[in-house]
């Protein structure tokens, strides 16, 4: 067990409510205000029909894009001439840690744990820059959904070193569910940036986590991906998408 996990327990959660609101009028910072920890228990039900969903979604689209990844495998191979698949541990669900799996956009020279500033700085080859602009690198992730890792959508996984540098509360409020493939902060403009730079968009999902605020993420990510879409902001997440006071509040002010 991680040391993140040691500092949580399955029936709690933070209440990021008091965090949201605030989030609204100030500038976001890594030094986010001070939450508190109340107890919570997600409902099975719920839990279940989530389960149903990304199963129903992620089983036959892991199935489709097995030849694009295995056809993105040899070209990343051939680029970077080196194994095609990179691996790196992230936080999951409670504080768990995984092995997250993308195709290799970048030259096994790298920094493993560069941040996405630091990777600015790393000379890649036109093929690692299609993969990194595309995310077609992410496509392997649909397997750790069907084995209950991730989940479609939800706060983007972190390194360990890089969410030791973010406020706890923060860090302790994004794993209180499941990782995802994509989700509020991924499709916005603030994916520019580290996720702790903007982390109002992981507390609103956290705050509002739904199948139809699920489905309105797919739906705005797959359009973005064709180019049929801008990357959103927090005030293009619709009302109907989201649940609870606090969000709808959030959403209104901004």
């Amino acid at each position: 067990m991680s040391s993140f996990a040691k500092t949580l327990q399955t029936d709690t959660y933070l209440d990021v409510q008091p965090v949201l609101l605030r989030l609204v009028t100030t500038q976001p910072t890594l030094d986010l205000p001070s939450v508190t920890v109340t107890s919570r228990r997600i409902s099975r039900a719920d839990a279940i029909r989530k389960r149903l969903f990304d199963l129903a979604i992620a089983i036959p689209a892991a199935v489709f894009t097995l030849p694009i990844v295995l056809a993105l495998a040899v070209g990343s191979a051939i680029s970077f001439r080196a194994w095609p698949f990179f691996t790196q541990i992230r936080l999951g669900h409670h504080g768990e840690e995984f092995r997250f799996m993308k195709v290799r956009s970048l030259p096994a020279t790298a920094p493993a744990a560069a941040d996405k500033y630091e990777l600015e700085t790393v000379q890649n080859t036109r093929f690692g820059n299609f993969l990194r602009k595309s995310h077609l690198d992410e496509l392997p992730q649909l397997w750790l959904v069907v084995w209950g890792t991730m989940s479609l959508v939800g706060p983007r996984p972190e390194m360990p070193s890089l969410a030791a540098t973010f406020d706890s509360d923060f860090v302790a409020a994004r794993l209180t569910v499941k990782p995802g493939c994509t989700g509020l902060w991924q499709i916005s403009k603030a994916s520019a940036g580290l996720i702790g730079e903007n982390p109002e968009y992981d507390l609103l999902y956290v705050d509002s986590e739904s199948i139809r605020l699920d489905l309105w993420v797919l739906i705005r990510t797959a359009r973005e991906i064709l180019g049929g879409a801008s990357m959103t902001s927090i005030k293009d997440v619709p009302g109907w998408a989201i649940q609870g006071e606090t969000a709808a509040g959030l959403l209104d002010a901004a």
